[in-house]
């Protein structure tokens, strides 16, 4: 007979033998394992290590029939990351549904709300080897930098078999992927359309031509009509630091976007900060200044966007602004602070104008669903991930955060007329323009900051911008990374 701590011992290694043998997917067989060894240790303290290794293997069916409550203590447990209250409500929504689909229990880990606060926990998890399985990444422009870091698991088998993969229109596609090595990391589920908002009704009431102006020429000439006829602000583009990444997301990209004869990115991966389009673009900054088209003063106050976007385009004392489908929602819809009475009426889009006179819509992966690489589930994890891309999850999500589902078979969902206007700008995905980064991009978003901040307070002028722009980058990513870097 075995004394009572060399059965013990011989127990916690078959316990070990049995993690060994039961990796990843088979966690669950793993658990009910380990449960009813446990549960029959008295009973079967009589075993030698090998006969009850066999036994646990060979003839689990020995143990009791487990009840219902017990099948569900052991289906595998996925933790998946949420904020803000509108993303929460969407996925305690579909979480039933998704547990009933890949046969999973989900954990929601509730994070900060603002998006700075929530992708500071992220990395900070990630880090420390405490992150969840599946998480969202807020901005494609913040993928090469998680990826290259080694934190985001590889997709890419899975996502080209995903039957998902061919209805995402092709910029979306190369979305999701590194631009270091053109790797899937991310499954779309939502996406943000970006084009200018005006007041329709008041430039109708003014006499003011709401025809699409074609080239940034043409739209200065529209907020030269604004002043002069209205004395009203004509126009917003977000600039400053207090603004963040906005001045970049919200601001600079939609003129850099506007150039054929541009990429930010060199063939070879540098980013290119010493060509005239740069100079070009901080000019209409510079412009929008010292003419008075833009308001200048709230943009350099905390919370910049609060006066500007939340209070003067409500009230009629702003006509035109930077934005995407998710304003219509969140900043002038009928919950918002201030809401814009006949809001489908009293506001309308003109796409963003181009060098070239052909008008285009900007597109950005927001929150699309990552796998971290360090889980211990990261097949199962990629299942849910994938889960997260399909269209009724995407239109719960979209519905309530005034996005657009990134798959073009969307517009099938008996859920699709819920988004409203929101589907005219869907229909859009396919010949929508992005401006593609690599890893330090954050660099990039930040300098655009300081940059533009300049130009708000008349320090410098666009060449001095640019060389702001040029040398903050330089700085922080060194020469090696920077086209024309001094």
């Amino acid at each position: 007979m075995l004394n009572i701590f060399t059965r013990y011992a011989i127990y916690a290694q078959v316990l070990l033998d049995i993690d060994m043998l039961f990796i990843d997917e088979g966690h669950a067989v793993k658990m009910k394992f380990r449960t009813c060894l446990l549960s029959k240790l008295v009973c079967r303290a009589n075993f030698s290590k090998v006969g009850m290794l066999f036994l646990l293997i060979f003839g689990g069916a020995s143990c009791s029939q487990p009840s219902k409550d017990s099948d569900l203590e052991t289906k595998m447990t996925l933790v998946i990351a949420e904020h803000r209250a509108a993303r929460l409500a969407a996925l305690y929504e579909m979480a039933p549904e998704l547990e009933s689909r890949l046969n999973v229990k989900l954990k929601v880990v509730e994070y900060p709300a603002p998006a700075k606060d929530y992708f500071t926990k992220l990395v900070t998890e990630l880090r420390s080897g405490n992150a969840p399985d599946v998480f969202s990444v807020p901005r494609d422009l913040q993928l090469d930098d998680l990826a290259a870091a080694g934190y985001l698991a590889d997709l890419t088998s899975e996502m080209q078999d995903w039957e998902g993969y061919s209805q995402l229109p092709e910029l979306i596609k190369t979305l999701t992927q590194g631009s270091f090595d053109k790797k899937n990391y991310v499954v779309p589920s939502i996406v943000a359309v970006e084009q200018l908002y005006y007041r329709h009704d008041l430039l109708t009431k003014y006499g003011i031509d709401t025809s699409q102006p074609k080239t940034l020429q043409e739209l200065t000439q529209r907020a030269e009509q604004i002043k002069e006829k209205t004395a009203k602000y004509a126009m917003l583009f977000p600039a400053g630091l207090t603004w963040g990444m906005g001045s970049y997301t919200e601001g600079f990209r939609y003129l850099l976007a506007g150039r054929d004869d541009y990429s930010l990115l060199t063939s070879d991966g540098r980013y290119d900060l010493s060509h005239p389009a740069l100079v070009d673009s901080f000019q209409f900054y510079a412009d929008l200044v010292s003419n008075q088209f833009m308001p200048v003063n709230p943009l350099l106050n905390p919370e910049p966007w609060v006066i500007p976007k939340y209070e003067m385009f409500p009230n009629g004392d702003l006509m035109i602004t930077t934005c995407g489908t998710w304003c219509v929602v969140f900043d002038w819809g009928e919950n918002s602070r201030n809401p814009i009475a006949n809001i489908d009426k009293a506001v309308a889009t003109w796409k963003i104008p181009a060098q070239n006179g052909k008008p285009f819509v900007l597109a950005s992966l927001v929150y699309s669903w990552a796998v971290n690489d360090k889980s211990r589930q990261k097949l199962t994890a990629k299942k849910l991930a994938l889960a997260m891309g399909e269209v009724d999850v995407a239109i719960a999500y979209a519905k309530r955060l005034g996005n657009v589902p990134a798959r073009m078979d969307a517009k099938y969902h008996p859920g699709y007329p819920s988004l409203g206007n929101a589907t005219e700008a869907h229909q859009l995905l396919p010949e929508a323009r992005a401006v593609t980064t690599t890893v330090g991009a954050s660099a990039v978003i930040s300098g655009v900051a300081r940059a533009t901040e300049g130009l708000l307070t008349q320090r410098v002028d666009a060449k001095g911008a640019e060389d702001i722009l040029r040398n903050y980058v330089t700085s922080v990513l060194g020469e090696e990374r920077v086209k024309g870097s001094h």
